[in-house]
């Protein structure tokens, strides 16, 4: 029974003091005070446990629901990406040489390091 850092040794000094202290006659009506006081303790310790759990809750299917809106956001924008990848390797796959606007197709570029314009 370690409580608070309040082991059996100590309670029961705290309970001989309090016998000297208070008298045999009033220490029945201050030991049912101490009990109230620590049953209302108790319930306002469970009351604020409970809201606290419900906060909890509530903050947690929010984090989920944004969870799950930014994994559809995030599997959207991956479709729509290799979508546009697909279009642009069919678009290299099927290119047509440039044309130039007189209707030739641009000079050819010379290769690096080989023959070419100084």
């Amino acid at each position: 029974m370690n409580m608070f850092g309040i082991g059996l040794p100590e309670v029961v000094v705290v309970a001989v003091i309090a016998v000297i202290v208070l008298g045999p006659e009033r220490m029945p009506a201050v030991a049912v005070q101490i009990a109230r006081a620590i049953k209302y303790l108790r319930g306002y310790a469970t009351d604020a446990t409970a809201q606290m759990r419900g906060e909890l809750s509530e903050l947690t299917k929010e984090y989920e629901e944004v969870r799950r809106e930014l994994h559809d956001f995030r599997e959207s924008v991956r479709k729509d990406i290799s979508s546009v990848v697909k279009d642009v390797e069919r678009a290299a796959a099927a290119a047509q040489p440039i044309v130039e606007p007189g209707g030739e197709p641009p000079p050819k570029r010379p290769q690096a390091g080989g023959q070419g314009a100084s």
